[in-house]
């Protein structure tokens, strides 16, 4: 019951109507936009859309991370060893050479990325009980602490998960559209579920948390049971989206630890707009798809030209100057929109809805 008024809230919201036709659209937009790089970069949008969205969520729950990379890792190596073992004990079993793609290479991929999510889920326990207690800023330096453990854990142990050169996860589900239908589907699935429990009760002691963790306790709320929830629930999407991370990039090795891609989510959830369902959604698009195009070996040459002059001695080295342009956006975003992108379009939106000229012009 706590879960199906919400649910009906939400179905019947407009806010889901578009999210549903904004996925449509998608989901079938690379069809006629039969391009590789366009596909490659929906892709990784979706894929950090999960992971910037778990990060928001713990963020709801007054909680903070410096180190969600330890879980994005934990779920990829999770999933891309899982998935290996179980593909060399059906290709044994079936006496074949090559794990055959169909139906239950599917169930499989879907399982293992389940599995890394509940294994990420599973150390965060263990962290959240050794650190729930903590304040927000002091739990983000121990989860960034963590991760660079983690790294140094997977090195030491490599003979297990293969961190220092990495390895390529057996491929179970083509990439391309195929893969791409795959994180869309995840990706709704996950931004419905931490949506809905946000609306339930226990989302509501999240929010009486994050608004003042002293008055949510003295009225009756078990502060630390929640924020080890919350925790669990956000590492758990952390790692599936780790998983997902891994097999599409097709390599995984101790890099995934690295410290920008814990700050990625951090940055994403501002960009979009912080304690909102669209802001990481919104956030990944953007940084992502700024990122790859300012990548692009026509774009690197075009700003060496054009800027080279003023950054001798960044002029021959390329991406440098990427990175600043990203910088200049990012900071331009936060003086101006410090509430995210989302204000931006709320605000537009209510400008075309409310100006009289606006709407005479629709007539």
């Amino acid at each position: 019951m706590q879960i199906k008024q919400p649910l009906t809230a939400f179905v019947h919201s407009k806010g889901f109507q578009i999210l549903i036709i904004t996925i449509a659209i998608l989901a079938i937009l690379p069809i006629f936009v039969n391009d590789s790089f366009f596909l490659y970069i929906l892709t990784l949008i979706f894929i950090f859309a999960i992971y910037a969205a778990s990060w928001n969520f713990l963020a709801n729950s007054g909680q903070g991370s410096l180190g969600h990379a330890v879980f994005l890792g934990i779920g990829g190596f999770a999933s891309a060893i899982v998935g290996g073992k179980i593909s060399s004990a059906m290709i044994g079993l079936l006496g074949i050479t090559r794990m055959p793609i169909g139906f239950a290479s599917v169930a499989i991929q879907v399982l293992v990325l389940i599995v890394g999510g509940l294994v990420s889920a599973g150390i965060g326990l263990l962290i959240g009980l050794a650190c729930v207690r903590l304040k927000a800023w002091y739990l983000a330096m121990v989860t960034f602490g963590f991760s660079v453990i983690a790294s140094t854990l997977s090195s030491q142990f490599d003979s297990f998960t293969n961190g220092i050169n990495g390895f390529a996860p057996t491929t179970l589900v083509p990439g391309g559209f195929p893969f791409y239908t795959l994180v869309i589907s995840f990706a709704l699935s996950s931004i419905i579920i931490m949506y809905m429990i946000m609306k339930s009760r226990m989302g509501l002691a999240f929010k009486a948390i994050h608004g003042n963790e002293a008055e949510a306790r003295m009225i009756g709320i078990n502060t630390a049971k929640y924020k080890l929830l919350a925790f669990v629930i956000s590492t758990f999407f952390a790692g599936i989206a780790g998983g997902l991370y891994a097999y599409f990039t097709r390599f995984i090795d101790n890099s995934i630890f690295s410290p920008a891609n814990s700050f990625l989510p951090l940055i994403m959830t501002v960009i979009g707009g912080l304690g909102t369902v669209a802001g990481p959604v919104i956030g990944s698009i953007f940084l992502i798809a700024t990122q790859q195009i300012l990548a692009l070996p026509s774009v690197v040459d075009y700003l060496r030209t054009s800027l080279g002059a003023y950054f001798p001695g960044v002029n021959n080295v390329g991406p440098p100057l990427s990175y600043l342009m990203i910088g200049v956006i990012l900071l331009i975003i936060v003086i101006f929109a410090p509430k995210g992108l989302i204000s931006l379009f709320r605000k537009l939106y209510t400008y075309l809805t409310s100006n009289p000229q606006v709407k005479g012009a629709k007539t």
